[in-house]
């Protein structure tokens, strides 16, 4: 294991900004496909749009209203309105500061009630830490040993892959009910103590395909049942669809992700790829809002100019090896008709994009030559995307249907070659 400093996961909000960059146009047809899935994703909790309850309104008598709060559950998240005391800090199970009319007051999937009570069936998510007031992100990882292609070697994550995993969420910039600020990761790879669901899968690492009825049955036999709608599912294996190179597969917006990283599977490269494939389950493109990928001014490890090298941390469009996360949304947009090399991605340092020697004003030049497809021309203009204000935690619901006419699945970039960080 290689040594670094504490400060390598740095996030790109560090970097010196010296012009606004431009909110994704309204009327960019891929961005208008966007804003209409998150407002369907809002309307799936059905959360009251009510003014705040008042302390002294959720502690009131039957005498004074002729109801009893504490025989009352106005969002259906099996605690009493009696319990939820909208302080925004969590004292006890009857003293929780959640809203008595949001069901998910943190919004990320799971009902005040479950992380106050557990689940009805027995799944005890508070001995997991989890908080009502703050993000909880969880996650499974099955796993697969195998000897193909490069002698035998495991795809188990590692202690270092999953303390980077849990540091990218822990960092985001963004503020919950409880005032913390960042995401919590319960990582369940087969630890011990509370987390025993991880476990190594026994069988073919060569997945036959993705999402199909093999992958069924091992879930079916793997994970536990209890789990769905709580956990995100994440299988390591060494390949999907046979003899496929792509570095992982997921639903974009759901709870199930394939790593699939064959030989190269150091613990960089393994983080960045699972934090990838998992920005997928969040609802991300590969281009933020839209599938246009290679962007190098949308600084995200969803996109593959960034997944397996580490963000750019110095406004000069290349991955630094260290620093890791979604982007912020801070990076200039681009008309590729009339670049401007003197303002690179962030103002400045200008890039020379051409290469040519020179820094130009007003040049036609493609910087993402090879996803014109995806980006539905090649000289266009190229936008950043703040990811982590538009991500979303409802994929959960996945388990339960409420994502059919949402939901979709993407492949990912091959895996890197040797070495590569």
């Amino acid at each position: 294991m290689s040594l670094r400093p504490a400060c390598w996961l740095l996030l790109a909000t560090l970097v010196p900004i010296q012009t606004a960059r431009a909110a994704p146009d309204a009327t960019d047809p891929a961005y208008a496909r966007f804003l209409e899935r998150q407002a369907m994703l809002a309307g799936l909790d059905g959360v009251s749009k009510a003014s705040p309850v008042l302390a002294d309104v959720i502690f009131s008598s039957r005498f004074e209203t002729g109801a009893d709060n504490c025989t009352l559950d106005s969002d259906s998240d099996t605690l009493p309105d009696c319990a939820e005391t909208a302080t925004g800090r969590f004292v006890s199970a009857t003293d929780t500061g959640t809203d008595p009319r949001n069901r998910d007051t943190d919004a990320d999937g799971l009902s005040d009630g479950i992380e106050v009570m557990g689940t009805l069936d027995g799944l005890d998510l508070p001995a997991l830490g989890v908080s009502p007031l703050r993000r909880d992100l969880l996650i499974e990882y099955d796993w697969f040993e195998d000897g193909n292609d490069c002698g035998t070697h495991s795809h188990a994550p590692t202690a270092e892959s999953l303390a980077r995993v849990a540091a990218v969420y822990a960092g985001a910039p963004i503020v919950n009910p409880d005032g913390s600020t960042g995401i919590h990761v319960v990582q369940d790879a087969g630890q011990g103590g509370a987390l025993v669901g991880g476990n190594r899968i026994v069988g073919e690492a060569n997945l036959p395909g993705t999402f199909d009825a093999a992958h069924a049955q091992l879930k079916s036999a793997n994970f536990d049942r209890r789990r769905l709608g709580v956990f995100h599912y994440v299988v390591l294996a060494h390949r999907y669809n046979g003899n496929a190179t792509s570095s992982g597969y997921a639903e974009i917006i759901g709870d199930d992700a394939l790593v699939t990283l064959q030989c190269y599977n150091n613990p960089d490269v393994q983080a960045r790829t699972v934090v990838h494939e998992l920005g997928h389950n969040l609802g991300l493109h590969h281009g933020g809002y839209e599938a246009c990928n290679g962007k190098p001014n949308y600084n995200s490890l969803m996109n593959y100019r960034y997944q397996f090298t580490g963000l750019d941390a110095s406004c000069q469009a290349n991955g630094d090896g260290r620093t890791d996360g979604y982007s912020v949304g801070d990076r200039l947009s681009i008309d590729e008709a009339a670049v401007d090399e003197a303002k690179g991605v962030c103002g400045n340092p200008p890039i020379d994009w051409n290469s040519n020697g020179s820094v130009e004003t007003g040049i036609a030049h493609d910087l993402n030559p090879s996803f014109a497809a995806e980006c539905g021309a090649s000289i266009r203009t190229i936008q950043d995307f703040d990811d982590w204000a538009n991500i979303t935690l409802l994929g959960l619901r996945d388990a339960n249907g409420q994502l059919k006419s949402i939901k979709q699945e993407t492949g990912c970039a091959g895996a890197p070659a040797p070495g590569q960080r």
